[in-house]
C-alpha cells in the first residue's frame, strides 16, 4: 500500500524543520569561532603596543582621531570605517529606493601613562580584523624600526 500524501507532506516538513535546525547551528557555531579569531587577532595588536612609546603608534597608524584625557594618562582614538560591499542585485537601488548603508567600524584605543609610554588598550567595533598575519591587519601590529 503506497504511503498517502499527506504523510508524505509531514514526512518532508519535519526533515526540512531538521535541515533548518542544523544550519541555524552551524552558522552559530561559525560566527562565534570568527569572533573568537577576530578578538584573539585584535587583542594581539593592542598588546603588540604594550612598553612601546605612543609616538611610534602615531608613526605606524598616523594622527589620532581623538585624544582623551585620562586620570592615570592619555588615550588615543583611531576609527577605521569600511564601506558595506553589496553584491549586484541584492536589492532596490535600482528603483532608486535603497536606504544608505552604515559602514562598518573598528575603533582601536592606547592608553599611555604620562611618560607617553603604552600601558594598554582596547577596541570595538564590526570591522576588526579577524586575523593579524597579513595586509591591513598586520600593519596595525608594532613593528620594530630598522
Amino acid at each position: 500500500m503506497p504511503a498517502s500524501p499527506a504523510r508524505l507532506a509531514s514526512a518532508s516538513r519535519a526533515a526540512a524543520c531538521r535541515h533548518a535546525h542544523i544550519a541555524v547551528l552551524c552558522a552559530a557555531t561559525l560566527a562565534s569561532a570568527c569572533a573568537g579569531i577576530g578578538t584573539g587577532a585584535m587583542q594581539d595588536v593592542i598588546d603588540s603596543w604594550r612598553n612601546i612609546p605612543i609616538e611610534e603608534a602615531k608613526r605606524q597608524w598616523g594622527p589620532p582621531q581623538a585624544v582623551q584625557a585620562l586620570p592615570a594618562g592619555t588615550a588615543y582614538v583611531w576609527t577605521d570605517s569600511v564601506p558595506v560591499a553589496r553584491p549586484p542585485g541584492s536589492g532596490p537601488r535600482d528603483a532608486g529606493m535603497e536606504r544608505t548603508p552604515v559602514p562598518a567600524q573598528c575603533q582601536r584605543k592606547l592608553v599611555a601613562d604620562p611618560h607617553g609610554i603604552v600601558t594598554g588598550g582596547e577596541w570595538r567595533g564590526d570591522a576588526c580584523c579577524i586575523t593579524a598575519l597579513a595586509g591591513r591587519c598586520a600593519a596595525l601590529k608594532y613593528r620594530t624600526r630598522g
